[in-house]
């Protein structure tokens, strides 16, 4: 259900943007959010469908806050 919820937003929002920048020529524009959109939707398929993404949020966390304690001091 997820997925195709997902396909239908993505169908509607290309044909909402798609045709007025092929009309006024902005290929640059076009391909940037053909770019972003395929980028989007890469990740919103697996996601759609269950799988788990790791997000390094927490590693990078864990990393700086010692260093972050060396410079400015113990948190208060």
């Amino acid at each position: 259900m997820g997925l195709l919820l997902l396909l239908l937003i993505y169908t509607f929002i290309i044909l909402l943007e798609v045709p007025p920048l092929i009309s006024s020529r902005s290929w640059r524009e076009l391909l940037a959010f053909i770019f972003f959109s395929l980028l989007a939707l890469s990740l919103g398929i697996p996601w759609s469908l269950g799988h788990k993404f790791y997000f390094p949020t927490q590693t990078i966390l864990d990393f700086f806050e010692p260093i972050a304690q060396l410079i400015l001091g113990p948190p208060v």
